[in-house]
């Protein structure tokens, strides 16, 4: 009991460490609040479940000392809660697949459950923050995203002419251009990088546990996903409420398919993934398929329809299938 004590407080203290240090302002060490997730990730799969709760209750009393009460309950919320109970839940996942004797590319709704529960949270925080919204705000959420975004760029332009630099048309242009498309989806994409960020951190734990510590962990593949009827069923329901309704109703249920289509897109990069070892180019149709969906919206839709037309058809399991 001590031991496992001893190691919450030292997981708590490199944790808070890592996002005050990275509240100092430097350039160099901003990238660090990225990782804050990391240390509590390495403590929660190595084993360690119960004691990474433990761990992220320390770390928000230390942020709430030594830094602000704001701080703490925004890490509570954000890195401390989600992590210890995705630990918990990839425990358990894991442990069913052996018992199971899930492997390979067999698909298996245990993964579609993580990915699932990875996308509840920020969906839960997106409602929490649009009922308050609504209940506590006058004016519209559209209406004050829209004011905060014109404060923002306005500020940019001051500091554009406090160095002597000129405003050009085409610039102005631009940022009205990037906020008319942005700004209704800002949430969403807040929450795609809060699960994409919580995404790379758990693999870098993976990595540490598995290569460092030579802990056996076994890894959520895409190639396994399959998504519950009710993500699907909800995210297809909010997509049409987005297209047909207004205000800020419409505007909810569209961040709300937003961050619902990210599990989906993740199933469809599993197709990819699947499809790509029968072939001898499966790290070039990756690099490429990868790079798209950086570079191009349009790629983002054509894998979220695959990862949908894999629900209803069972693509991964099709390919996956012995022939013969």
């Amino acid at each position: 009991m001590r031991k496992n004590l001893l190691l919450a407080a030292g997981t708590a203290l490199l944790s808070s460490a890592l996002l005050l240090v990275a509240a100092t302002g430097f350039v160099a060490t901003t990238m660090l609040a990225y990782l804050t997730p990391l240390p509590l990730l390495i403590l929660g799969l190595s084993h360690k479940k119960d004691c990474v709760g433990i761990a992220g209750g320390m770390a928000s009393l230390l942020l709430f000392f030594l830094a602000t009460p704001v701080v703490a309950i925004v890490y509570f919320v954000l890195v401390a809660g989600p992590v210890t109970l995705l630990c918990q839940r990839i425990t358990q996942v894991n442990q069913q697949k052996e018992n199971q004797g899930i492997n390979g590319h067999q698909t298996s709704p245990l993964s579609g459950y993580l990915c699932t529960l990875l996308a509840a949270i920020p969906c839960f925080i997106l409602t929490a923050v649009f009922i308050y919204c609504w209940l506590y705000q006058e004016q519209s959420v559209g209406t004050s995203l829209s004011e905060k975004a014109d404060l923002i760029i306005e500020n940019y332009r001051h500091a554009l002419l406090q160095r002597n630099l000129d405003v050009k048309p085409e610039v102005g242009a631009q940022l009205l251009l990037l906020k008319d498309t942005l700004l209704n989806t800002v949430p969403a994409m807040m929450g795609i990088f809060w699960m994409t960020l919580l995404i790379i951190n758990g693999v870098l734990a993976r990595y540490a546990l598995t290569r460092v510590a030579t802990i056996s962990l076994s890894p959520v593949k895409l190639v396994q996903i399959e998504l519950p009827q009710s993500l699907i069923i909800i995210f297809i329901v909010s997509s049409l409420m987005a297209g047909l309704l207004s205000g800020d109703i419409s505007l909810y249920c569209l961040n709300l398919s937003i961050i619902l289509a990210f599990p989906i897109l993740l199933s469809g990069l599993g197709v990819v993934h699947i499809a790509s070892e029968r072939t001898k180019y499966k790290r070039g149709i990756l690099f490429a398929i990868y790079t798209a969906v950086f570079m191009s919206r349009w790629a983002t839709f054509i894998l979220i329809l695959i990862g949908l037309l894999d629900h209803f058809v069972k693509i991964k399991a099709r390919i996956s299938k012995p022939s013969g």
